[in-house]
């Protein structure tokens, strides 16, 4: 190596370099109104306010919604869906962790969040970990849901009843 070239690269490893993994990503307006709407999704899914949740959703053709495995496909079938937790407010609960948001382009963001699932109410309340991803398209001055997936993770007492129950014939 030449004595200049050695001289360069000394030099370069001198000077401080921005650590890319230990940086947060920058507060753009685009994350923050897309944190702030995920944040409003979640308060509408704690409330169990349907028509607010599905004023959130796209109307697109191609709008889809998974949890744990099930997948529904368009507006009216997702509504369907959430139907589901009319009246039981309070009876569950989200409690959403960091939001992750990258941007896709000027219109479109991913959101990836770790979140609480609670089940209230009970003898011993249920808290399950999970994760949700959202696809959100800007819509005039608000974001509006083209996909969301939501996975929960069973607890340890989950999986020991699963492992006990293998092998047993009734």
């Amino acid at each position: 190596m030449s004595r200049v070239a050695g001289v360069v690269l000394a030099a370069l490893t001198l000077v401080p370099m921005p650590a890319a993994s230990a940086t947060r990503p920058t507060a753009t307006p685009q994350r923050v109104s897309a944190q702030g709407f995920v944040r409003l999704y979640v308060n509408a899914m704690n409330k169990a306010d349907v028509a607010t949740m599905m004023g959130m959703f796209s109307k697109r053709p191609g709008v889809t919604s998974i949890g744990d495995g099930e997948i529904s496909r368009g507006w009216d079938s997702i509504r369907t869906d959430a139907q589901q937790i009319v009246g039981k407010e309070g009876t569950f609960k989200f409690t959403i962790g960091s939001i992750d948001v990258t941007p896709q382009g000027a219109s479109y963001v991913l959101v990836v969040a770790p979140f609480t699932f609670a089940i209230l109410g009970h003898p011993d309340s249920v808290e399950l970990p999970a994760a949700m991803t959202l696809v959100l398209e800007r819509s005039g001055t608000t974001w509006k849901v083209l996909h969301e997936h939501w996975s929960s993770k069973m607890t340890d007492e989950e999986n020991q009843e699963d492992n006990g129950d293998e092998g047993n014939v009734d």
